[in-house]
């Protein structure tokens, strides 16, 4: 192909070399697109569920459709027995997240309530102390299912001794533990409510806009490898 005074005349090995990284571009691009449009159709089922009030759980016909959306509850804190969500990062500053067991009023039921985020102290060799739940007619929060763990590192295994520091919660270890007894959900609490722990909820890590400048990034890539493959392939024509 003569382009003006020069011809385009790749070898093959360019040709499949180019085509490969445009391909992987082009698809990682497509991808963060994909997890931006996920981001914005969480955020937008958790902020229509944030508007509606809170209501009663019924464990026979709530479990179902049950994310985002605003619960109450009544029982009792088991106080004696909190798990650490480890690794947890609040405005750049790794912590923890205290979730305390609370047995539901009237069943045999439980519920993992997430009170919210502390920040470590100076050292990580002494689990911290933690402070009870302040009993309440009534709790109130935001129901959350966590999916499956990415990385399990051989399943999720208890310690002796309590807390409990977990880096990842995995329901359906956990609910071993309780005999099946431990609802396949965590309860954020309220925001609004009692309590000293941070509780900043939200479903979405990093906002869409992030995995769009992702993807504007890859495309970029994609564009740079297809310019870099046509001028270094163009050969003057003598």
């Amino acid at each position: 192909m003569k382009i003006g005074s020069r011809e385009f005349r790749p070898a093959w090995w360019s040709a499949l070399l180019a085509a490969s990284g445009i391909t992987l571009f082009v698809t990682l691009g497509m991808w963060q697109l994909d997890r931006a449009a996920f981001k914005d159709l969480l955020q937008q089922k958790f902020e229509q569920r944030l508007a509606q009030d809170y209501r009663m759980l019924n464990i026979d016909t709530d479990l179902a459709d049950i994310q985002y959306r605003k619960l109450m509850v009544r029982g009792s804190y088991d106080n004696a027995h909190n798990f650490l969500l480890d690794n947890q990062v609040h405005q750049g500053q790794a912590g923890y997240q205290v979730l305390t067991p609370l047995q539901l009023a009237d069943s045999d039921h439980i519920i993992l309530v997430n009170r919210g985020w502390a920040a470590w102290g100076a050292s990580r060799e002494r689990l911290p102390e933690i402070l009870p739940a302040e009993p309440a007619a009534a709790v109130e929060g935001i129901a959350f299912v966590p999916g499956e763990p990415a990385l399990t590192l051989g399943g999720l295994k208890l310690s002796e001794g309590w807390p409990q520091l977990i880096p990842y919660v995995d329901l359906a270890a956990l609910r071993q533990q309780y005999s099946q007894r431990l609802l396949p959900m965590i309860l954020w609490l309220a925001p609004e409510g009692p309590g000293v722990y941070v509780r900043d909820w939200d479903p979405i890590w990093l906002p869409p806009e992030k995995s769009r400048a992702y993807a504007v990034q890859w495309f970029s890539f994609a564009g740079i490898a297809l310019l870099l493959f046509v001028l270094l392939n163009l050969r003057k024509i003598e």
